[in-house]
């Protein structure tokens, strides 16, 4: 959780400022040592200005962009896999940027940094041909393993996550997956009686954690919660899911719009 102290604002403010400042030379910051007193008011105006303009294009300057975008994915947006060609998902990494994150997160405003080939790992077949880098510039790594899904990685520096381009949902491997999904709810659907029969008559045992993993998974079945994990505090969004909501996110009304018996959650949760 967020010290009570500080304002999402000044968190925000924090990070930029303390990150920004290591990108300074010596001389930049002698100069700048206060964010209050720097004006930015020029770099929101050539956003705004640019923002306007890609509106105001006219409609074959637009087309004409259109191919551009259309050729980038055409030679960037393919992949052959098991002799099929293959639309690839994210094939463009993210920007530079300022990080924002979910809710009241501890890193907002950090410096999100520019992905370079040199932090990219390449994973493709042995008999392929590898995708050459920019000129100048070498990957991080080439591999050839084919027990993963993921044509290239790299770690992101906010929170040292692996990031990963992945073949598009309509690819025959993630059709596979998504089928093997399909597949157990199908099952699940001749027994899921047995386990809602099952959780019901856990309400009433003498032991409290077999009473509390009922009621969770009540949850999970009727409101179609996330399980949700523990996570390291300070470290990430506080988002939560039916088996870390903590008291704060839950109200009980004896009474509420015409209703009795009213369960009320707020608390942030994922996607």
């Amino acid at each position: 959780m967020l010290d009570h102290e500080y304002t999402t604002k000044e968190v925000f403010q924090n990070n930029f400022f303390n990150d920004w400042r290591k990108e300074m030379t010596s001389e930049e910051q002698e100069i700048i040592q206060d964010l209050a007193k720097c004006d930015f008011r020029e770099i929101h105006k050539y956003f705004v200005d640019k923002n306007e303009a890609r509106k105001a294009l006219s409609k074959e300057e637009k087309q004409k962009l259109k191919e551009e975008a259309d050729k980038i994915q055409e030679e960037y947006g393919y992949c052959i896999l098991d002799g099929h060609r293959e639309k690839i998902g994210n094939f463009k990494t993210e920007p530079p940027g300022l990080f924002r994150g979910r809710g009241n997160h501890p890193k907002m405003g950090m410096l999100k940094k520019r992905i370079m080939p040199e932090d990219v790992i390449i994973n493709c077949s042995k008999d392929s041909k590898i995708p050459e880098p920019p000129e100048g510039h070498k990957w991080k790594e080439v591999r050839f393993d084919n027990t993963v899904t993921w044509l290239a990685s790299w770690t992101e520096n906010i929170q040292n996550a692996l990031k990963y381009i992945m073949l598009n949902p309509s690819s025959k491997l993630k059709g596979e997956k998504d089928w093997q999904k399909y597949e157990v709810a199908r099952r699940l659907k001749d027994v899921v009686h047995k386990i809602r029969a099952g959780y019901r008559a856990d309400w009433k045992s003498k032991e409290m954690r077999t009473r509390q993993i009922a009621v969770a998974l009540y949850f999970i079945d009727k409101l179609a919660l996330r399980a949700g994990n523990e996570k390291e505090e300070g470290e990430t969004a506080d988002t939560v899911g039916c088996c870390s909501l903590r008291v704060e996110h839950i109200q009980l009304h004896p009474q509420l719009d015409g209703q009795q018996h009213v369960v009320e959650f707020d608390f942030l949760g994922k996607d």
